[in-house]
């Protein structure tokens, strides 16, 4: 160790050798001698200053980059988080947007429901309404029985033929319209929506519009059934149809609208399926409706409601005086003395007092052109331009004017023309059974 100390120091001793540095000033000579040991002194303080500014100098330079590296990260961690926060703004307004057309869509499909909703419930009440004025009609001509008084038993009913030769059971149409809905559901419940939600809500319309489509089916059907119905019950008493139900002014099935053109090409062509078969339903129930309120206008019920006989009948017949064949325009029905006379339908009394063969007379107006005639009566019980329901009491049953016996003669004439009572009041038992 000492020898290696030894060999630096001798080392250095020839580096650094004693010198002197002469300065003459003023033609004089000075020198200044300087050590090794001097040398070595000022060498090291240079180097240490030299050393300090390299290091300074370094630090600097680094100084300089590592601001300007944290620069570049400050920047590059700013706009990451903007970009960061552009895709939150977008993604909250994709969601906004799409809440808006949630919606949008659930209002509109609301909106819809409920305008289908109101007009189903519309026509459904009319119906029942129908129904429940056929149902009072049924049941007040029930009260009187067929013409001999005869009441339903035993559940038995009087068939009718309302649809001859139909090609296909009804129950077909109901399955045809229930096909068709469901291949509309198809049509408006895309594959592929953005939302599951707007799907979903898609799917449970669609499957309420099909529930809607069939209950017009439904209705339609009833109401068609129930015209046909009624048809056949005035065919079978010899009424012409277009004398008791005035025709629409206007044959177009959508009826008479009107309003603004709101083109639906590429929109929703189920709404246009659902109200143009409304429409149709529509136009079934008012045809019904109109033949519903003219039933209660036909004299289809007996003028009496208590226990008779049949003793006369319409047409050609024997004279009960003079026994020489004569034309006889009513029907005779006997029963007690005094015994109620009632009206056969609604109407206003036309004629009230005696005439000639009839005694004791009393004539109503049913309108539509129909007249109803009620002789040899005891008492009459209403006055002329009275309005009367249907078994209404006018009179009382007795054997006044041309007659053998306590009796009522009872006619039906359609414009002045007398018609067969008989086929009326078998008419009114299909009402009542069928």
């Amino acid at each position: 160790m000492s020898r290696r100390s030894g060999k630096v120091r001798r080392v250095l001793s020839r580096i650094f050798k004693e010198r002197q540095i002469y300065h003459r000033s003023d033609g004089v000579v000075h020198f200044i001698s300087m050590s090794s040991k001097s040398q070595i002194a000022l060498a090291t303080v240079i180097g240490a200053a030299l050393l300090w500014v390299a290091y300074a100098s370094v630090n600097v330079v680094f100084k300089e980059q590592i601001i300007v590296a944290k620069d570049r990260d400050s920047r590059i961690m700013e706009t990451t988080y903007s970009k960061r926060i552009r895709d939150a703004q977008e993604a909250y307004d994709d969601v906004s947007e799409l809440n808006l057309i949630i919606q949008q869509n659930f209002d509109e499909t609301m909106a819809d429901i409920s305008a289908r909703h109101q007009l189903l419930q519309n026509m459904v009440e009319r119906k029942t309404a129908i129904d429940q004025g056929l149902d009072t009609l049924a049941a007040g001509l029930a009260e009187a029985g067929g013409p001999s008084g005869q009441r339903p038993t035993n559940g038995n009913r009087v068939m009718i033929d309302v649809t001859p030769g139909e090609p296909t059971p009804r129950q077909s149409r109901i399955e045809a319209t229930r096909r068709q809905g469901a291949e509309q559901v198809r049509d408006i419940t895309p594959g592929g929506t953005a939302s599951d939600a707007i799907h979903s809500m898609n799917k449970a319309a669609a499957d309420l519009y099909t529930e809607q489509m069939l209950l017009l089916a439904s209705l339609e059907e009833k109401a068609n059934n129930k015209r046909e119905q009624l048809q056949m019950i005035l065919k079978s008493a010899g009424v012409p149809l277009d004398s008791v139900v005035t025709p629409a002014k206007i044959s177009n099935i959508t009826l008479a609208q009107g309003g603004p053109f709101i083109d639906i090409s590429g929109g929703d062509e189920a709404a246009a399926k659902f109200y143009k078969h409304a429409n149709r339903t529509a136009a079934a129930v008012d045809e019904l409706a109109a033949l519903q309120k003219a039933m209660q206008n036909v004299p289809l019920s007996s003028p009496l409601i208590v226990g008779r006989r049949f003793t006369s009948s319409f047409g050609i017949r024997r004279d009960p005086i003079n026994g020489k064949y004569s034309r006889h325009y009513g029907v005779d029905f006997a029963a007690p003395w005094a015994s109620p006379i009632t009206a056969t339908a609604d109407g206003v009394v036309k004629f009230a007092g005696t005439r000639s063969g009839f005694g004791r007379v009393v004539e109503i107006n049913h309108g539509n052109g129909f007249v109803t005639r009620y002789a040899h009566m005891n008492r009459i019980s209403v006055k002329t331009g009275q309005k009367v329901k249907l078994h209404d009491k006018v009179g009382e049953l007795g054997s006044s004017g041309r007659s053998t016996g306590p009796h009522v003669h009872y006619e039906v004439l359609f414009k002045g023309k007398p018609l067969n009572p008989r086929r009326f009041i078998e008419a009114g038992r299909y009402v009542f059974e069928s």
